[in-house]
């Protein structure tokens, strides 16, 4: 084996093989199954119950031909026979082989571990930020759920999301904007980083309060930020949302909305208070945010929610919850306490999803007056 420039050792029966196989590493152990003592199936046996050398491809080196022998041989985890007498040049290929496939694998598998590792340190880094954005978005639950009745359903499709909601209320009145950037996961998740930042700008430092301008100035922050006023660095990413402004002293509620509706139930039906169908983003049309004023008693109760719910394919036809299926399932649900109604809406989108991956991040938010 010389020429060949591999390194062997001889072992005249099965124990010597196997105290070799303990003092020192091998790519391939090539065994006779007619040996003093032990023979070769018991000497691969115990190879192979051995963790510490288990992968070393054993090949048999055998005069008998019956298929009994070759089946057994294979069955305790040889990887391949040379019948006796042997054709040197044979044996050195069919050695060469083995050796080549035990290092691809061994190459394999140390590419797979390092795979593994950066996976998990990408997940770890993932989940981090998942804790950071949780907590950004939990100041504005803690806030929101000091209201008398409200729910907040927050379905991320992956371990960030596009999605978010953001709360601020100073004296009689409170904003709340719920918002869907484009995608979900870390790309959505850094545009949604970006839109309460903004958003926080532009009420708290800025001292914008009404609906239509708190978009209007999201938008030309977005496009600025982004880049999107420059043509050869144009950023197609955008966000679509709702944003309302409420009075408590006058009970007086605007609406402006990027693609995403309001759902208004008064007096025990529902109505839809349609969204402009401007993204808040770069768009081609000079266009502002259109206001709408809704005069609130008490009672009544407002949805708004992503694209995330209605988009959901899943029941009997695979097909999409739509908004008619989102608004007839809050129209019958809307006089049980708000709690309840998130556990109905989770219910029936889980049922309808079924073992279907879920479409994109979901998010419901209602409140009652």
């Amino acid at each position: 084996m010389q020429k060949e420039r591999m390194d062997v050792e001889f072992a005249l029966d099965g124990k010597t093989a196997l105290s070799w196989l303990d003092k020192r590493s091998f790519d391939l152990v090539l065994l006779d199954i007619m040996m003093p003592g032990m023979d070769g199936f018991e000497v691969c046996s115990i190879i192979k119950e051995n963790p510490v050398y288990k992968d070393v491809p054993v090949v048999f080196i055998t005069a008998k031909t019956d298929s009994e022998s070759i089946i057994k041989g294979f069955e305790i985890g040889g990887v391949d026979y040379i019948t006796k007498p042997f054709i040197p040049s044979e044996l050195i290929a069919r050695v060469r082989t083995q050796v080549h496939i035990k290092k691809s694998k061994e190459k394999i598998i140390s590419y797979l571990n390092e795979i593994e590792l950066r996976n998990r340190n990408i997940r770890d880094s993932i989940e981090y930020a998942g804790n950071i954005q949780k907590a950004v978005l939990n100041t504005s639950l803690s806030k929101i759920g000091s209201y008398p009745e409200s729910f907040i359903l927050y379905l991320p499709k992956d371990i960030l999301s596009g999605d978010f909601y953001w709360y601020y209320k100073m004296d009689d009145n409170f904003i709340l904007a719920v918002m869907d950037c484009t995608g979900h996961g870390v790309p959505g998740a850094l545009m949604s980083i970006l839109g309460m930042t903004l958003l926080n700008e532009i009420v708290l430092h800025d001292r914008i309060f009404r609906s239509d301008k708190i978009l209007e100035n999201l938008r030309t922050k977005i496009i600025n930020t982004l880049g999107q006023d420059q043509e050869k660095m144009r950023i197609k990413d955008g966000i679509e949302g709702a944003i309302i402004d409420f009075n408590q002293r006058t009970m007086k509620l605007n609406y402006s909305g990027a693609f995403n509706p309001l759902l208004y139930n008064h007096n025990h039906e529902m109505v839809v208070i349609r969204a402009d169908r401007i993204p808040i983003g770069y768009y081609e049309k000079e266009q502002k945010f259109t206001l709408k004023t809704i005069n609130i008693e008490k009672g009544d109760i407002i949805y708004l929610f992503s694209d995330g719910y209605i988009d959901q394919f899943g029941g009997s036809e695979k097909r999409k919850i739509m908004s008619k299926g989102l608004t007839d399932l809050l129209q019958k649900i809307h006089n049980l306490p708000m709690a309840d109604q998130k556990t109905e809406l989770f219910d029936f989108v889980s049922l309808w999803r079924g073992d279907m991956e879920q479409t994109d991040d979901i998010l419901v938010v209602g409140i009652r007056f």
